[in-house]
């Protein structure tokens, strides 16, 4: 019994990062609403996900993507990031100037719905500049902009990402 772990395949374990990764997330948000109110857990949400997704990016530019070019790069670093946080469902498009992004299925999305104390707009503006920066430079800058979100009733999330 105490080696049924070793029973689990890699699949299985990634699940379970996924899993985690998002309920860690919104653990230590609860928690921190709950002893010191709803603003104090928001003003450190958004700067857990600029350092986090700051981070991301530059490891991704360390390891894998060495020498990345805008905006396929950054695509490409937005697609990890969603394998790891088990967004599925979702769209990118390179339209003209711009990156548009719509999400249908997201677990950290259900997992605030559940809740029913935060949204993750604001966080998603931070995560994907932080991302950028990680992986191009900490003085680039993106305009990101959250334009339909799934918790307040819309058909997706929405954000679109205005070319520098």
């Amino acid at each position: 019994m105490g080696d049924d772990y070793l029973r689990l395949t890699d699949q299985e374990i990634i699940d379970l990062l996924q899993y985690s990764f998002v309920r860690i997330d919104g653990a230590w948000f609860m928690a921190l609403a709950k002893g010191h109110g709803i603003q104090t857990a928001w003003d450190a949400d958004v700067e857990a996900w600029k350092q986090f997704s700051y981070l991301f990016g530059k490891r991704l530019r360390k390891n894998y993507i060495k020498e990345p070019v805008w905006p396929e790069s950054f695509i490409e670093a937005m697609e990890i990031l969603s394998k790891v946080l088990k967004i599925e469902g979702r769209e990118v498009t390179l339209e003209q100037e711009r990156i548009v992004v719509r999400i249908t299925e997201c677990e950290t999305q259900k997992a605030i719905a559940k809740a029913n104390i935060a949204d993750c707009g604001i966080v998603t503006v931070y995560t994907y500049q932080g991302l950028a920066r990680g992986l191009f430079d900490k003085d680039f800058e993106i305009d990101v902009q959250h334009t339909q979100n799934l918790n307040h009733g819309d058909p997706c999330c929405e954000v679109i990402i205005n070319l520098p």
